[in-house]
């Protein structure tokens, strides 16, 4: 096994800089940090997937927006993920049927099932250069708890029209280049793109229709100023009629308890230089996205210049690059791949997922006129970006009160103080179950 040693990376506070897309995204004008007091008709906070998609559905309609980022657009982790477009929810759906009634459930799987499609068309729509590739998205069993999930996700989605097929041990061979993994399944509505790319195409096309975009603007607080909503940031405001908060992992502490609605769990990633042309023939030749089923969960894929990323959770809370944090992803790796040489990786980075224990994304309608959308489950790129969208019909009063996910009170995660040990505790459950029940 081939793992850096602890001294070739040094620690410092991450940021999307470090990361592989962060030193290959395409260019971003300087936008300016907010000064002074200014008016719209809706602030958004937060500038990634969700945020900008939210601001440029809202401007489409012809709306006054103000979207606010604490650094820039795609700095979170909308700019540090896989840039794997899954179709779908975490939960099955039969489940979502089963959970929201027959008409919703099935309304609720169609949007889900739906919001690949609706990143493609917001990249063809305003030509968006993020290395975009429709190839599908493939899950993978490790042993026959995952295949049952696999096989539920084929059955369940096939009923409904969607072109999903499985995939048995040798298919998986063929397809991923490893033998790691018993069966699996290939979802031709998923994809993969370049996400911080895609976060900047679509910041350029909110700026094209109008919004106005303020970086390194951390929103400290938001309430009411007579009938309108006050944004206050470190050296200006914002004064909206709607707020829409899109902030996700990085929720601070400008809405009480809304960071406490939602598990944040660091995901680590690596990625090694372009790999050589035996490599890169064997290792996923069609350029899927690639995921397994494991509680905790791997996936890896390309970029465009054929270098092998991998990612899974890591087991602390500090965003910070040390070698000694990403052993368990680089083992994972080297199970999987262990031709791969990993002693020599090109970049290696962290970024925070929002969990929910309910394994779904959450609407909240947390004061008249103030929303928030968040809980994506580590499917942030088509999610969000429907999250987005639906975000803007409520803050346009134009959803159906029966249309996709429901708007729900603010839960609170019970960890209280104890939140850093809990998630420690329930990672380590997992990895426990993952070697019993694979």
């Amino acid at each position: 096994m081939n793992n850096p040693a602890p001294d070739a990376w040094y620690k410092s506070s991450c940021d999307i800089l470090s990361s592989l897309w962060g030193a290959t995204a395409t260019e971003m004008s300087e936008l300016p940090s907010l000064a002074g007091e200014v008016t719209a008709d809706v602030a958004v906070i937060g500038g990634g997937f969700c945020g900008l998609s939210a601001a440029l559905h809202l401007a489409e309609q012809g709306v006054n927006v103000v979207l606010a980022d604490a650094h820039e657009p795609g700095w979170g982790a909308s700019g540090r993920n896989g840039g794997q477009v899954i179709p779908g929810l975490k939960i099955m759906p039969d489940d979502m049927v089963q959970r929201y009634g027959a008409e919703r459930g099935e309304s609720i799987a169609a949007t889900a099932g739906a919001a690949p499609a609706l990143v493609y068309d917001l990249i063809a729509r305003y030509g968006i250069d993020c290395d975009l590739r429709r190839t599908g998205w493939i899950q993978l069993a490790k042993g026959p708890s995952g295949q049952r999930t696999t096989d539920a996700h084929v059955d369940q989605w096939g009923r409904r029209g969607a072109p999903v097929r499985p995939l048995n041990r040798d298919d998986v061979v063929e397809k991923v280049g490893t033998a790691a993994y018993v069966a699996g399944l290939i979802d031709d509505r998923g994809g993969n793109l370049h996400p911080l790319s895609y976060a900047r195409g679509l910041a350029r096309a909110c700026l094209g229709h109008g919004v106005r975009i303020f970086a390194n603007t951390p929103a400290l607080g938001v309430g009411r100023a007579g009938t309108d909503w006050l944004v206050g940031t470190q050296d200006g405001s914002i004064r909206a009629d709607k707020v829409i908060v899109c902030t996700n992992g990085y929720t601070g502490a400008m809405l009480p308890g809304l960071a406490q609605s939602v598990v944040p769990v660091l995901t680590g990633v690596v990625a090694t230089p372009p790999l050589g042309d035996n490599l890169r023939s064997r290792i996923l030749p069609g350029r899927q996205a690639a995921a397994d089923t494991r509680r905790l969960l791997s996936w890896f894929g390309f970029d465009r210049d054929h270098r092998l990323l991998f990612g899974s959770r890591i087991n602390v809370q500090r965003e910070i690059i040390d070698a000694r944090n990403f052993g368990f992803g680089l083992r994972r790796l080297n199970a999987v791949f262990p031709e791969v040489d990993t002693s020599r990786l090109a970049y290696m980075w962290t970024g925070r997922v929002a969990l929910t224990l309910d394994h779904v994304p959450h609407i909240h309608e947390l004061a008249e006129g103030l929303f928030s959308g968040l809980g994506f489950n580590g499917r942030g790129v088509a999610m969000a970006t429907m999250f987005g969208k639906v975000l803007a019909g409520h803050a346009m009063g134009k959803a159906k009160a029966d249309a996709f996910l429901p708007v729900t009170p603010m839960p609170r995660v019970p960890l209280g103080r104890l939140r850093d040990q809990g998630i420690a505790v329930a990672l380590t459950w997992k990895r426990v179950m993952d070697s019993l029940r694979p």
